[in-house]
Formats: structure tokens, sequence, C-alpha cells
């Protein structure tokens, strides 16, 4: 007897408590709370043979985008693999794609997410783990168009459409189409006040549109479940640190990062670069934030997995050149270089020229890391990430500008970020002594 999941899925078990388990375990995840590895567990436990549990304890491990987790995931496919029931025709395809993502080939396995979707629209968890995957590799207009393809095999009766909602606010988000992200995002959290993604995807669209105040509200009042037992809560609090900025109060931003964003022992990768980018950026202002780098840049020397992700590798080296880790961020580079040109992505090469700039500013050798990121800001998406992330990029250019007394670069980057984005004030991480340029 084969046994279905709520949206009609076959699953290679013939036990009804497998299939629960399965349930419960993947609503967890699909609003980010904790812990569905530890209900997934027991599961697992009573029924090893269950292919598409196996599969999504390897999703779970993979969606942390962690290198440091690939090896469990590689061993939750091989007990995929090693079990005595035969995989039905979508559990081989999904399979096959997080094959690829273990073994180090993410953009290869998001390609592969493609097809799948296609066959297989109504698959939750992969539609989720593309999605995500998405926004690490930035490819924005899948963001969108993704939950676009799915969405006529769906019907608002289904259990977890309201996830499909918040996903797809996000990528409207992502496509500046924020008046529909806005009210997807809402609509979303009528049906399920735990759906964190959503919460998200509301959060970019008020700093985006600079509603600032908005922002600040809408994450600190405004919502709260996603605040505690939340694999999201770190960049959440983030956002609101972000939203700090924008409002000129870095102090306010520097006490989120030390209530809420500093690494802790469970904190991940993602976790970590949350705290890269938040800490350059109060850095670019002018912040003093020297004393936090050093236990930041001791985690990333315990995590970093050098040539495995673009977003991860470039957050590891700000913390390595912002606590001053010379010897650590050229062993670093070195590794980088190592890597064969299109293993990690498209975007690789372009990615050594980053941390190239990055150690250049923290050298002081400001020109020289204007000159190196200049061109690179047109073709940012493959950094990875939002709009909000890729920003940091932006922003580096323009402080390496000021430093480095270019006031004609200067104001042409302030200028194009006041075009593109309808911001209040400064854009979050520009030092207030930039705006003497402007008359320069």
């Amino acid at each position: 007897m084969t046994l279905a999941d709520a949206r009609g899925l076959a699953l290679s078990t013939d036990r009804p408590a497998s299939v629960a388990g399965y349930a419960q375990a993947l609503d967890l995840f699909n609003s980010l709370r904790t812990d569905p590895v530890a209900v997934l567990q027991p599961v697992l436990d009573e029924d090893p043979d269950f292919i598409a549990g196996h599969l999504l304890m390897a999703g779970f491990m993979l969606s942390g985008f962690d290198a440091g987790l690939l090896p469990a995931a590689r061993e939750c496919l091989a007990a995929a693999r090693g079990g005595r029931r035969r995989p039905n025709p979508r559990e081989q395809s999904f399979q096959a794609a997080l094959q690829h993502w273990a073994d180090g080939g993410m953009a290869h396995a998001n390609r592969l997410l493609d097809r799948h979707l296609v066959d297989h629209p109504r698959d939750l968890f992969a539609l989720q783990l593309a999605h995500m995957s998405d926004l690490v590799l930035g490819r924005s207009q899948m963001l969108r168009d993704r939950i676009g393809r799915v969405l006529a095999q769906w019907s608002e009766s289904d259990a977890g459409f309201g996830y499909l909602l918040g996903m797809q606010a996000f990528g409207f988000e992502e496509c500046n189409e924020y008046a529909r992200a806005e009210a997807l995002g809402l609509q979303a959290l009528e049906r399920n006040p735990h759906d964190t993604w959503a919460v998200h995807a509301v959060a970019h669209v008020y700093e985006m549109q600079g509603r600032v105040d908005e922002g600040i509200r809408w994450l600190s009042t405004g919502t709260s479940l996603w605040q505690c037992d939340n694999a999201l809560a770190v960049h959440n609090f983030w956002h609101l640190a972000l939203l700090h900025l924008s409002n000129d109060d870095p102090a306010s931003a520097l006490a989120v990062y030390d209530r809420a964003i500093a690494p802790g022992p469970a904190s991940m990768a993602m976790d970590l670069a949350d705290a890269s980018a938040l800490l350059w950026r109060l850095g670019l202002r002018g912040v003093d934030v020297a004393g936090r780098w050093q236990s930041l840049a001791a985690r990333w020397r315990e995590q970093a997995h050098w040539g495995w992700s673009v977003f991860n590798d470039v957050h590891a080296m700000l913390a390595l050149v912002g606590a001053r880790e010379h010897e650590a961020a050229q062993a670093g580079r070195r590794a980088m270089a190592a890597v064969p040109a299109a293993a990690p992505g498209p975007w690789w090469g372009e990615a050594g020229t980053v941390c190239e700039a990055v150690m250049a500013f923290g050298e002081g050798r400001h020109a020289h890391c204007a000159e190196l990121l200049l061109p690179l800001l047109p073709d940012a998406q493959g950094y990875g990430g939002s709009q909000a992330q890729r920003s940091l990029l932006h922003l580096t250019a323009m402080e390496a500008a000021r430093r480095a007394g270019d006031a004609a670069l200067w104001r042409a980057l302030d200028s194009e970020g006041s075009a593109r984005r309808p911001a209040r004030g400064r854009p979050s991480g520009v030092s207030c002594a930039a705006r003497s340029l402007a008359t320069a």
C-alpha cells in the first residue's frame, strides 16, 4: 500500500504514522519554525525505509546553505537509496537534484529542480528549497516566476497554499512589484500568522520603499511569532537593524546586533553572513565595531568552506578583514583561487575580485577597491542574495570613493542609488561625512 501527503503526492511508505510525522516536520519547515529535524528523526528511526522522509531530512540539511552540513545531507541521501522500498518517479527526480546539491553543485541542482517542478508542481518541499536556492544564487526573476509556474495546479483550499503566497510575495518584491508583494504577504499572514517568509517579504517592501517607521513597527510590534524558535529570526532582526540605519540610528542597529545577531553556538553560515554584513555597514558609517569582529572572524575560521558559495565566501572575507586577520584572509583568497572557475557558479571569478576589493578596503587602498567594484555593480545578481543584501557592494564602492577623495565617483554612485530606490534619507551604511562630497 502506498500512502500520500496532504497534496496527493505519493510517498513510498505504508505507515500512516510516518506520513503524519512527515507532514508535521514539513509544516514546521514551511514556516521556518524549529525543530523539524527533532520531529522527523524518530519517524526515520521507526521507518528506516521511508524514502521521502530521508529526502526531507536531506533537504533540511541543505537548506542551511552551510557546507559543513553537506556530509550529513549525503548520509541522508544514501539512506534513501539503501532501503528496501523502491522510490516512485517523483522521489527519484527529487533525489537526483538533491544529490547534486549535496555534492557541491547547488547551481546544477537548482536547474534540475526547474524541471522537477514542471513535472511535480504540487511538491511543496521541492518548491520551497528551489525558491530558497534561487535567492542564494541571485535568480531574482525565478523567485517570482517559479511560483507563477505552479499556481494553476493549486487551489486556495490546498494544504500549504498560503506558503505559496508568501514565497510569491517575496518574488514580487525582488522584481520591484512592491504593491503586489505587500498585498500577497499580508494575505499569506491572514492564512497563517506563523508564515515567517511572508513577514520577511513585507519587511523587504517597507525597506525598499523607504517606509522606515512602518518597517520598524512591523518587525518590532506588528509581528512577533518569528522572533523566537525560528530559523529566520537572525535575518529578520538584520532587517530591523538596517531599518534603524536608514533612520539614522546606528546605536539601535548595534543594539540589535548585540541582542539578536551576534553569533551564538547554533549560528549557521547564513547567520554569520548577516552578522558580517551588518558590522561592515556599521563600519562604513564610521561606527567603531572593532571589538565585535574578533569573535565573528573566529566563527568564520571554523565554518568557512572556501569555494562552495560565492555569498558565504565574500561574507567570511568581510569578517577576516574587519578583524585584521591578514594571514587568514590571504589563505582564504588562495583557497578561492584554487577552485575551478565554474565550480560554485558563473560568478565565481567576480567573487574573487570582490574579496580582493574587500582586502584593499581593509588595507586603506580605497581607490583600488572602488576601481575593482565599479565594473561589477551592473551585474551583481550573481553575488546572490536579495537586493538589500547585494546593496553592500554599492555601499562599499561609495565609501571607498569617498575615502579616496574621488568626488565624481561618489556623486555618480549616490545619484544611481537615489534614482533606483525611493529610500528616505541616506542608504543604510553610508557615513555622514560622505554628504560633504556632494558639493565638493
